[in-house]
């Protein structure tokens, strides 16, 4: 009797310590960000009140964000994509980990070129549909119970400025529909946007962060706002190039099933969204990108720094004239696993003469070998005529003087579909890897890349040039060999070629 009594008790103890455990968690939730202890896996399970404490760690999307934060180059974050892909939660506990100065389930530093508290500014679309009902409860959700926090309203009756009382950081709380005027004349380490910013509203906050060398995390759902593309997420440095200074990432709504999300729920949702919300709502494109012709175009995945072409690369260069808008010209190399590189371009408005010696000198300058000595030039250049010989054309005039330094010049072929089609196809592979590369300082290739539209269902003719090129470079299929000559020894120690 007396042993029946004992395991009694230790049954009842082992439910009230799992009582207590599974409070703590919910309580300190982000400290299990990254999942419950081994041993505590029965414990992820909770009552119904907390059906979406799922405790699985971070999505993908979200992986990349917090491990993109460790590099202290990176200046601006954003994340983008489908509803419920955990924006507002990556954004939150990554709010609230920089106000304590830790990673907050690992204990990992996060570090920061002083020692004053943090301050963060929390960017809200407007203070009752959004912040009282999803930023603030995100708040109450994340911040950690084990930790003293003090709280104050506004004249809105809105929590909106939390302190740490231990690291007395800070974390204020805006609206994007006040007057810009009110962001003005603060400084800070970090301004998180939940959902895309007006301009002015993004300017005044920047302003904030110069003193000390602050961030900006964007996380949204882009319906709106096309700025934020241009001017946040493809920002270019002062150079033309894209700006290594920006980190951003989007995903569809896949990303998140099984991190709060069911494919069930994912299904019902769908069923709610006309035909053209579904690429916004669920893959996270807005309807201004939805006519992108390179939509697989990453700058992380395919923009690459500048190396020396090794010498037994072949090269691929072609040419697109316009009387107006004058030459562009690209240069392609294909490696020796048949992967393409788009490593110069020229943009320019000159004479034949010049372009003609100018591909001379960079040929021999880096040594290219220009595969089957042919430079391939838009086919309309035989319509075309420029400098004092009217009859003749461009193509006669250019051709007829590269000819005097080995080169062909050849028209090039007019299957601009099969040419897209072959890009999309290299830019991700049947194998998921990438095989076309842009090096960084390729700029104008890189902005025609990013902005080649269909309009009504043709190739936009703006920003086209240099894509025109790359589609024409693809067509020639150019496929590594080694060299084929054979070097012979002679009599006197010298050698030739056979």
């Amino acid at each position: 009797m007396p042993v029946i009594e004992k395991n009694i008790d230790l049954e009842a103890e082992k439910r009230v310590l799992d009582r207590k455990l599974r409070q703590h968690i919910v309580d300190n939730r982000i400290e299990f960000f990254d999942g419950v202890p081994a041993g505590w896996e029965e414990l992820s399970v909770l009552d119904s009140r907390y059906p979406d404490l799922k405790l699985k760690g971070a999505n993908p999307i979200q992986a990349q964000i917090i491990e993109a934060w460790k590099d202290l180059n990176l200046k601006v974050f954003a994340m983008t994509g489908a509803n419920r892909v955990g924006k507002t939660v990556c954004l939150t506990i990554v709010g609230v980990s920089v106000m304590v100065g830790e990673w907050l389930w690992s204990g990992e530093k996060i570090q920061f070129g002083h020692g004053l508290p943090r301050k963060v500014r929390y960017v809200g679309q407007d203070w009752e549909k959004h912040i009282k009902s999803v930023v603030i409860p995100a708040l109450n959700m994340w911040f950690p119970n084990s930790r003293e926090l003090t709280i104050k309203k506004n004249s809105q009756g809105v929590e909106s400025l939390w302190t740490d009382v231990k690291s007395k950081s800070t974390l204020e709380i805006m609206s994007n529909k006040q007057e810009s005027d009110l962001h003005e004349g603060w400084e800070g380490d970090l301004v998180l946007y939940d959902e895309p910013p007006k301009r002015d509203i993004r300017v005044a906050n920047a302003r904030g962060l110069v003193d000390r060398e602050g961030r900006e995390f964007f996380a949204m759902t882009l319906l709106k706002e096309a700025w934020v593309h241009r001017e946040v997420i493809k920002r270019l440095d002062k150079d033309g190039r894209p700006d290594k200074t920006v980190f951003a990432v989007n995903g569809d709504i896949s990303v998140n099933v099984g991190f709060g999300l069911t494919q069930i729920g994912v299904d019902q949702f769908e069923k709610t969204l006309k035909p053209e919300e579904i690429e916004a709502r669920l893959r996270g494109k807005p309807s201004y990108l939805s006519g992108l012709i390179f939509p697989k175009f990453d700058r992380h995945i395919h923009v690459k720094e500048r190396f020396d072409i090794p010498l037994d690369w072949l090269v691929d260069i072609a040419i697109d004239w316009h009387p107006s808008k004058g030459w562009y010209i690209s240069f392609m190399a294909t490696d020796n696993l048949n992967r393409k590189w788009v490593f110069d371009e020229i943009v320019v408005q000159s004479n034949y003469k010049w372009i003609c010696e100018e591909l001379v000198r960079r040929i021999n300058k880096q040594h290219l070998r220009i595969s089957d000595d042919i430079i391939l030039i838009d086919p309309l250049a035989k319509s075309g005529s420029q400098g004092d010989l009217e009859e003749l054309t461009v193509y006669d005039k250019l051709g007829d003087l590269l000819v005097n330094y080995g080169y062909n010049l050849m028209t090039a072929s007019k299957q601009e579909a099969s040419g897209i089609v072959m890009i999309n196809e290299f830019l991700v592979t049947e194998s998921e890897e990438p095989a076309f590369f842009v090096f960084r300082d390729c700029v104008e290739t890189i902005k025609h890349i990013e902005d080649w539209m269909w309009k009504d269902g043709k190739p936009d003719s703006e920003n086209e040039d240099m894509c025109e090129n790359i589609y024409r470079m693809m067509l020639k299929d150019t496929k590594f060999y080694p060299f084929r000559k054979k070097a012979l020894s002679i009599e006197g120690g010298h050698w030739k070629t056979a």
